[in-house]
């Protein structure tokens, strides 16, 4: 299967412009389909990093070609847990990703990664790599409730996330007892990504005065408080 590349912006926006942003989108624009009821998910994401802080470096520096791993489960669902290599080259981007058991990653969450050298799983076989040669470790938490909106034309897709918190530095995420701290106080980040083009008609509903598109990382917001 051929790789899709997608465009991506996002913006940095209060929680009153969120919600005008949203009713907006809501007029034209249809609730992603993973919804389960409502209009958010929870997702709960599991950072990978090494000693040296390589990932979040290249974050901050805004290295062009850059790639990161997490493990993500949603609405504390760990029957349905994936792992994640999300690659950015320049100004595409592109996820890669695969099951995981909650077994297999409480082993990895363990330190336990000697299965994972021949697993049939190329995407888990490269993480045991990067966590063997370059000493990358589970990292940091990030948590944020999603709010999704889907556009045919130009396979948009736009999301609304909010109530961002960090897991300082606790990398137990399937334990459901964890405490979290909010990073991104009475502020939503607002990601745009497609395809070949941005219909005029989103890049206008999407427009926020005074706020321009500015790379803004979850992970990096929730590194701050290591």
């Amino acid at each position: 299967m051929e790789e899709k590349w997608r465009k991506e912006l996002k913006y940095t926006v209060t929680e009153g412009e969120s919600i005008v942003t949203a009713r907006r989108l809501s007029s034209f624009m249809q609730r992603d389909k993973n919804l389960k009821g409502g209009r958010e998910y929870l997702i709960r994401s599991l950072y990978f990093d090494n000693l040296y802080e390589k990932v979040l470096k290249e974050k901050l520096s805004g290295t062009a070609v850059r790639d990161k791993f997490r493990i993500r489960y949603y609405d504390f669902d760990t029957a349905f847990i994936r792992l994640e290599k999300k690659s950015k080259r320049y100004a595409v981007g592109h996820k890669y990703q695969c099951r995981l058991t909650a077994e297999e990653v409480q082993k990895i969450i363990d330190g336990n990664t000697a299965w994972m050298e021949e697993d049939e799983r190329p995407l888990v076989r490269e993480l045991f790599l990067k966590m063997k040669l370059e000493l990358f470790r589970p990292s940091v938490i990030v948590d944020y409730c999603r709010e999704p909106f889907t556009y045919a034309p130009g396979n948009v897709r736009i999301t609304l996330d909010r109530d961002i918190c960090t897991g300082l530095g606790n990398v137990d995420f399937q334990n459901p007892d964890t405490f979290y701290l909010r990073a991104l106080e009475q502020s939503t980040v607002l990601e745009v990504k497609y395809d070949a083009f941005l219909p005029e008609l989103v890049r206008m509903a999407v427009q926020v005065p005074g706020r321009q598109a500015a790379a803004c990382s979850k992970y990096a917001v929730c590194r701050r408080f290591d």
